[in-house]
């Protein structure tokens, strides 16, 4: 991932290690680990609410570091929306991945499908 000059802003430094660490999970989902799909469901609705909040404060934080309020605001409601998309995906890919364990698991019983 490319690196923001406003990631290095100390109001939002651990928000954006959040994001990457999340950003990384994300990037790693399967359909075989449905409580990852889930964890990064969850993560992403808590921190999309964060970053919600983070661009209502464009204009204090921007004024802060001297920079555009419209360039930021615009970045961070950018990485809000990644984390809308992040969220739904995962919610998708958990229902999925749990169709799919309960389809495998009642096959499994009736001995239809053997490891």
């Amino acid at each position: 991932m490319i690196k923001c000059d406003f990631e290095d802003y100390l109001e939002v430094k651990e928000d954006c290690e959040l994001y990457r660490n999340l950003a990384r999970k994300y990037l790693a989902l399967d359909l075989s680990d449905p409580n990852l799909c889930f964890d990064v469901k969850k993560e992403a609705w808590a921190l999309a609410q964060r970053w919600s909040d983070i661009a209502s404060m464009a204009s204090k934080i921007a004024r802060l570091h001297d920079a555009s309020k419209t360039d930021f605001r615009d970045w961070a409601y950018q990485r809000y929306r990644q984390l809308q998309y992040m969220h739904e995906d995962a919610r998708m890919m958990w229902n999925k991945a749990e169709e799919e364990l309960k389809f495998i698991t009642r096959y499994e019983k009736y001995g239809v499908i053997s490891n």
